[in-house]
Formats: structure tokens, C-alpha cells, sequence
């Protein structure tokens, strides 16, 4: 269920929902009839499933090698600080300063394929390009996807889960649009709305983040993050949101000054 939810949220972000209403585009007027066009975008979608639970099966070999090992990294401290660590570069990455992506030699070589091969193996390469180009969006929720899972007691089962939500709510889209493409119409235009999702998420990584610093705290007994101290860092960072959403505060990707909108001020 949080995989499928993060995979929903990682929709809202710019470097995927732009790319709906083309890919749709692309598999319902590109095909020679409709009926192959929507096979091509359920297939399409399906890909998309499978590479992200694909991800996952690495951990199911260190889990056979070792079962207590996804326990131990739960309260091993230095990965713990580590896991801190990247969560805090992953909510800078979102708040623009800096973008986190594969190498452009990956998406290139596999958008090569997808054209060249063509059929069922170019619309897998297809969606692997799309999993590529996406990453700076949909690496710091699968990171917290990832660090979620392995600090808890479900190991690599609850993994595949939790990547199989993500990749199920990312390709629903492509396959249910290209069903109804009438439904692109009703969808939002992009613009600057997409990049305040990434900002807000951002606050939520930096938020998140705590767990782990937390949970080294606990295991190493130093006792500098009690739970006073643990909320009032929240109360901080939600109350920098909170003025980040009404335009007091601006990041560097942030469109031009507007009055904030009513559903702004409630969030």
C-alpha cells in the first residue's frame, strides 16, 4: 500500500506526468489500429511493473545467504547515519539544487533499442528508458521505499511488495489513459504546480530522514535525539512548509510570485 502510494506521488512529479499524455499519445495514433495500439500500452504498462519488482530480487539472494542480515542492517549504526544522510541529499535534490540522475549514456542506449528492435522487446526498452529518464523524481521515494523496508522486520518479501505498488500505481496511468484517452482531457496542464510537489516531498525526505538518525541514537544510547527534541525538529520543518506553501519562502526552481490559492493556504 505505501509502495502504490509513492508510486501516486511520484506521478505528480515533473519528470513523469509530462511524459503521460505523450506516451499515450504516441501508442494510440502511432499504431496501425486502436486494438494494437491499446495492447502495445497495457504491455507497456505491465513492463513498467516488472522492471520495478525486478529491482527487488537482488535482495531476496542476500536474504537466502544470510536471513538475519536485512535484521542486522536495521540496527547497524553507521548505515543507519548513512541512510540519514542520503535522505537529506535526496530532499535537496528535491528542492532543485542540485538533480540526481543515471548516466544520459543509459536512457540513450536504451531509447537506441527501442527503436532499433521494435515489438514487444522495443515497448521493454521503452519503459526501461522511461524508469531511466525518471529516476531524479522517482530515486529519492524509491530510496525511502528501500530504507523503509530494510530498517523493519518484513525483508525482502515486504520489498518486492512495496516496489510492486510503486510500479503498479506508475503504470496504471499509461495502461487506463490509452483505454479511455478521453480522460487525457480532464488531466491538469504541467507547470509550476509539479515542481511545488517536489519541493513539498522534499520537506517530507528531510522529515523522514530522523527515523534513521533515530534509530542509530537508540541502538548507540548517546541519547541526543529524545522524543521532545524529535518532534520540535518536525514542528521546524512542517512549519517551513507551511511558509514555503503560502510564498513566504522560494527555491530556486520556483516560478514567478503569485498570490497563494485557497487549497495552498488549507494544505
Amino acid at each position: 500500500f505505501l509502495g502504490f502510494l509513492g508510486g501516486l506521488i511520484a506521478l505528480l512529479t515533473p519528470c513523469v506526468f509530462p511524459m503521460i499524455p505523450l506516451t499515450v499519445s504516441f501508442f494510440t495514433k502511432g499504431a496501425q489500429n486502436r486494438k494494437r495500439g491499446l495492447t502495445n500500452a497495457i504491455l507497456y504498462g505491465l513492463f513498467i511493473f516488472l522492471i520495478y519488482v525486478l529491482l527487488s530480487l537482488p535482495f531476496h539472494l542476500i536474504d537466502t545467504l544470510d536471513p538475519e542480515i536485512l535484521n542486522n542492517i536495521s540496527t547497524n549504526v553507521p548505515l543507519n547515519i548513512l541512510f540519514f544522510i542520503i535522505f537529506v541529499v535526496f530532499a535537496f535534490s528535491f528542492f532543485g539544487y542540485f538533480e540526481l540522475t543515471l548516466p544520459q549514456s543509459w536512457s540513450a542506449k536504451m531509447d537506441d533499442k527501442a527503436n532499433s528492435i521494435g515489438g514487444v522487446v522495443g515497448i521493454f526498452f521503452m519503459a526501461l528508458t522511461l524508469a531511466i529518464v525518471s529516476f531524479s523524481c522517482t530515486g529519492p521515494i524509491l530510496g525511502s521505499l528501500l530504507g523503509g523496508s530494510l530498517t523493519s522486520d518484513g525483508g525482502a518479501m515486504q520489498l518486492t511488495f512495496g516496489m510492486g505498488g510503486f510500479g503498479l500505481a506508475l503504470a496504471l496511468p499509461f495502461a487506463l489513459f490509452a483505454l479511455f484517452p478521453n480522460w487525457l482531457n480532464s488531466l491538469p496542464k504541467s507547470g509550476g504546480w509539479l515542481n511545488t510537489v517536489k519541493v513539498v516531498l522534499g520537506f517530507l525526505e528531510l522529515a523522514l530522514a530522523l527515523k534513521f538518525l533515530s534509530n542509530a541514537d537508540l541502538v548507540a544510547h548517546w541519547g541526543i535525539l529524545k522524543r521532545e527534541i524529535f518532534i520540535g525538529i518536525w514542528v521546524i520543518i512542517f512549519t517551513l512548509q507551511g511558509l514555503y506553501l503560502i510564498g513566504v519562502i522560494r527555491f530556486p526552481h520556483d516560478g514567478p510570485k503569485k498570490k497563494p490559492a485557497k487549497p495552498r493556504f488549507g494544505l
